[in-house]
């Protein structure tokens, strides 16, 4: 079995991925992501980008339903150099008005230095994906 130690390396420099959540009637959602890797949990900020509300469907999903799978890949026209990583496990929605303020402070600092582009949003004021994976499974052609 894969663990996360295995695969940290390549997670954490990966550029983005694929979140795959269920609604409680098993209705499959899945949306491209960025996300940062800290310690045993992978972040997903909800950020500024034009949404028409907070209340979005991975989040909905995961207050029913809390299990996700996250593909992180490469694909190149060189065959030998694809991979890709799944993870799976429980998920969680971190309200602001609920955090644990060392964990969201460590997270949103560690998602800013990965992607600058949140360094203008003010991500203290939304909520938080985490995801603990507790199967990872990861292939590659190489």
């Amino acid at each position: 079995m894969t663990s996360l130690e295995d695969v940290r390396a390549t997670l954490e420099t990966a550029r983005h991925g694929y979140l795959s959540t269920a609604s409680a009637e098993g209705d499959p959602h899945l949306q491209p992501v960025v996300f940062q890797l800290l310690e045993d949990s992978v972040y997903i900020a909800i950020d500024e980008k034009p949404k028409t509300t907070l209340r979005l469907r991975r989040l909905t999903n995961i207050e029913s339903n809390p299990r996700f799978a996250l593909l992180v890949d490469n694909y190149d026209d060189t065959w030998d150099r694809l991979w890709w990583i799944l993870l799976r496990g429980p998920a969680t929605v971190l309200w602001p008005s609920t955090w644990d303020v060392d964990e969201s402070d460590a997270a949103i600092t560690a998602l800013r230095a990965k992607y600058p582009q949140y360094e203008p949003m003010v991500l203290e004021e939304r909520p938080l994906l985490k995801l603990t994976p507790d199967r990872i499974t990861r292939w590659s052609a190489s």
